[in-house]
């Protein structure tokens, strides 16, 4: 399994982003975050952070706690364009902690398995 995170990976550019936001479906979390899915031709994925989170240390925290998760469980997302929006809750849970096993895609690339 390779659990590198390539820069091309990463999703990049104005336009792609907002179309991706605009055609994605949602699904939210309260205690950790919310992911968004995208059918698109290649696997792509941004990691943000909600602007209720208040200072640079936090920020970086969550989108590297973010990062880590995708990258241990990159082969259990589809191909398509992934935004995941951290909250500030994740930060009270330690890095080895995190586990979504009740947000699962379902293959068919349409909806969300709970």
């Amino acid at each position: 399994m390779n659990e590198k995170l390539p820069k091309s990976e990463i999703l990049r550019g104005r336009k792609l982003i907002s179309w991706a936001f605009k055609n994605s479906k949602t699904l939210y979390s309260d205690e950790f975050v919310i992911l968004r899915f995208c059918p698109y031709g290649e696997r792509k994925v941004l990691f943000a952070v909600e602007r209720k989170v208040k200072g640079a240390v936090k920020r970086n925290r969550i989108k590297r706690l973010l990062r880590e998760f995708y990258r241990k469980n990159k082969d259990k997302f589809q191909v398509g364009i992934w935004i995941f929006i951290g909250r500030e809750a994740l930060l009270r849970i330690k890095s080895h902690e995190i586990n979504f096993p009740f947000i699962i895609p379902n293959k068919g690339g349409e909806g969300w398995r709970i």
